[in-house]
């Protein structure tokens, strides 16, 4: 039911306050104790009913205290996979400098659920502070920001007071990879049958070779110079440097598990430390390596139209 009224009011950074369930029953329990008191005319219950609704009105103020004047920036959000953790990295500023206690964030998601339940303090010395959530990935695709929500409990957890804020933000999410198809590489640079004609700093080590002028000091080899004095290279053999090209696969009858699929090798080809280029019909993606390569491509797969977009 107080889920229910907090859907209603999303006006951006107004505070809303209704007493909690806890705040329900405690005001359920001055009621009757002020029958009570009328019933017996007791005077004593009178007075401890009156002072626990002077608790309850002094607990209400001071939860609207404690989050007016504090506000809720954004900063980033991670991009992931299907079913990770995206963590979404935001900021807590407030305009005085006031001591504010058990604040939390959340989203007001049913999807895009919070992970954990912690709660941020701000000191009077900070008039800002980072402040990050962890949220479920739901399914691929590209999705708007959901409403992150700023609340409070604070002192007694009888009122519960909130904000809504709404940032023009995505949330990307990845296919999940999946390794069910080998996709073999398509040309090789340097491997078992050219060995010792080509070298790679991150092949076995091989040999030393005189040292030449202007060569990486990475290579050098420092132990032997230490015991010997001559200044020698060391050479690596044997490091297979491999090159993928990942299909386009996605068919309209199976759309998410030949996404999966090509997500899989991508992240075959990263763990391999590979080359790999996508056949991608909509943009072309040159030959690379590495995590950022690997991201432009899986960005790609996430915006594809289809069942979880």
């Amino acid at each position: 039911m107080l889920e229910k009224w907090r859907r209603k009011m999303v006006r951006v950074n107004r505070i809303y306050i209704i007493p909690s369930g806890r705040g329900m029953l405690f005001l359920a329990a001055i009621v009757v104790m002020v029958l009570t008191g009328a019933t017996y005319n007791n005077n004593l219950i009178f007075l401890l009913a009156f002072f626990m609704f002077s608790v309850f009105v002094v607990s209400m103020l001071q939860t609207h205290y404690n989050i007016k004047g504090v506000r809720l920036g954004f900063g980033s959000a991670e991009e992931g996979f299907e079913g990770d953790s995206l963590t979404l990295h935001l900021e807590l500023s407030q305009k005085r400098a006031r001591h504010k206690r058990m604040l939390r964030v959340r989203t007001r998601s049913k999807t895009f659920f919070t992970l954990g339940d912690h709660l941020e303090e701000l000191l009077p010395q900070e008039s800002a502070k980072p402040v990050r959530a962890e949220v479920q990935a739901w399914r691929r695709g590209v999705h708007a920001l959901p409403e992150i929500i700023l609340e409070t409990e604070f002192p007694l957890g009888l009122f519960c007071a909130w904000k809504v804020f709404r940032f023009e933000a995505k949330l990307v999410v990845y296919p999940k990879p999946e390794t069910k198809q080998v996709l073999a590489p398509r040309s090789f640079e340097a491997g078992q049958d050219d060995l010792g004609s080509r070298t790679s700093p991150e092949g076995d080590f091989g040999e030393l070779k005189n040292y030449v002028m202007g060569e990486s000091y990475h290579q050098i080899a420092w132990k032997h110079y230490a015991r010997t004095g001559d200044l020698y290279s060391k050479v690596h053999w044997g490091e297979e440097h491999k090159h993928y090209v990942i299909p386009w696969l996605v068919q309209p009858t199976d759309v998410e598990g030949s996404l999966r699929t090509m997500s899989g090798w991508i992240k075959n080809a990263l763990d391999e430390n590979a080359t790999f280029e996508l056949e991608s019909p909509g943009a072309k993606v040159e030959p690379s390596r590495g995590m950022d390569h690997a991201r432009r491509c899986w960005r790609l797969l996430a915006e594809v139209k289809g069942e979880a977009a």
